[in-house]
């Protein structure tokens, strides 16, 4: 692994990716994922685009991606051990209500390879919300699952990934949009064991705008890494970021947020936060904000914070007959809030709300 390849996985193992002992589907080693989908059938299908096909993709948008250590795992998986869903969206089509697409993990432990690739067209609308639940056995469980994202002129998506896994968890969004396209990826880590995620943006023709939201949540020893590659590769283009952290225990969260701004991306927006929570003295967080600017006629700034919760504000709360665990829950929960009241998906905001709560109960 070259230099570069070693910084970008600085705090990350990737030793892990190797599936442990455990069967799952009648074959060693690997196991099967249990797809639901709640969406139009015409829209969304259990279906794997091969390794062929997807190197073609990612080839097209940056030559060198292939050679990154989660993509190379996932193509080099033989096409018939490996699962996914297809999602085309018409152009010009609307999609009502919300595509639901639920991942369940059966069986005994092994390694589960996913290849899920979107399509939106010109001037499409979709909304689109993942759930990963959690693994039967997750001691014994690895996942790594690409996504491969591509959005046409005009194209507006609203994408939420949940991921509550409990087990080794290895993922990557690839997403190459168009002109005067919109994306928003909104990203949910709520209970994973170890959690590594990639995000590779390419903003390739003018007026494309993507917004990239996230919040992770760890305790015990978990291990939570979110790694953004955000490339603007032309003028008059826009990016936001935001996300929120909490750490618990000696559990370890990370963020790199990385914006490259070519020389010609004039007129540029280019917008980064990251802000987290440290509940305890043995909890660590690594926060990274990373801006390569070729271009002078740009708007591009980034805050980073790391701090507790506010005595204060828990003070005056207990003073009005509120126990200690519940003042620090309510800030803990309005401190996320943010990011979950920022979804369209009214329902889908209501029950983040909920997995939320029930998961800081536990901290």
């Amino acid at each position: 692994m070259d230099r570069t390849l070693k910084e970008r996985y600085k705090y990350t193992p990737l030793s892990r990716l190797a599936a442990p002992l455990g069967t799952g589907g009648g074959d060693p080693g690997l196991v099967f994922a249990e797809i639901e989908i709640q969406a139009n059938a015409c829209l969304c299908r259990k279906a794997v685009a091969t390794s062929e096909e997807l190197e073609q993709t990612i080839a097209a948008s940056e030559k060198h991606l292939a050679e990154d250590p989660l993509v190379a795992d996932n193509l080099g998986t033989p096409d018939n051990r490996a699962q996914g869903i297809q999602i085309d969206i018409p152009d010009n089509f609307r999609a009502d209500g919300v595509l639901y697409v639920h991942l369940r993990y059966p069986g005994n432990g092994g390694k589960c390879v996913l290849r899920n690739t979107v399509r939106i067209g010109r001037n499409a609308q979709v909304r689109i919300a993942l759930y990963q639940h959690p693994v039967t056995c997750p001691d014994r469980t690895v996942i790594n699952a690409l996504t491969v994202v591509d959005a046409a002129a005009g194209a507006q998506a609203e994408i939420i990934e949940v991921t509550e896994t409990q087990a080794t968890c290895f993922g990557t969004i690839l997403n190459r949009q168009r002109g005067d396209s919109h994306v928003k990826v909104t990203t949910i880590d709520l209970d994973n064991a170890l959690l590594r995620r990639n995000q590779f943006i390419y903003l390739t023709e003018q007026g494309a705008e993507c917004d990239l939201e996230g919040v992770y949540i760890t305790d015990g020893t978990q291990h939570c890494d979110n790694h953004i590659r955000m490339y603007h590769a032309v003028p008059h283009c826009t990016s936001n970021q935001l996300f929120k952290g909490v750490a618990e225990d000696e559990s370890h969260a990370v963020f790199t947020g990385q914006i490259h701004v070519a020389k010609n991306a004039q007129q540029t927006v280019a917008l980064q936060e990251n802000h987290n929570i440290v509940l305890s003295d043995k909890a660590k967080i690594d926060t990274r904000p990373q801006l390569e600017i070729y271009a002078d006629d740009v708007k591009c700034n980034h805050g980073a914070t790391i701090g507790r919760l506010d005595p204060e504000a828990i003070y005056y709360m207990r003073q009005r007959g509120i126990g200690l665990e519940v003042a620090r829950r309510l800030q803990i929960e309005g401190f996320i809030d943010e990011i979950i009241d920022h979804s369209h998906i009214e329902d889908l905001g209501h029950l983040l709300h909920e997995k939320v709560s029930r998961r800081l109960l536990n901290i």
